[in-house]
Formats: C-alpha cells, structure tokens, sequence
C-alpha cells in the first residue's frame, strides 16, 4: 500500500473507500474527527493507496 499525500483512482476497477475516526475526547477541547481516504482495486492489487 502506497501512503500519499494526493490519491487517484488508477483505473477503472478502482473505488474509493473514506472512513473518519472520532478524536479523543479526554480534555475539553473537542479535536477533529480524521479522515482516511483509501483507494482499492479488485483488478490489480498494486493500485491500493492510503492518504491520511
């Protein structure tokens, strides 16, 4: 899996998956949930990315 700054589908068996994690809510300021966009292919495995 590639980590990238900017991710691209490759092909067109690619798709992109965005998943968001909540922050820690621990102290009282509430932080930001983080987004992770990730690119699959059911084609060709090499095309799979992470960004974030």
């Amino acid at each position: 899996m590639k980590v990238q700054a900017s991710v691209k589908k490759r092909c067109p068996h690619c798709y992109i998956v965005i998943r968001t994690k909540k922050g820690s809510q621990k102290g009282r300021k509430k932080k930001a949930r983080k987004r992770v966009v990730y690119v699959y292919c059911k084609a060709n495995p090499r095309h799979k990315q992470k960004q974030g």
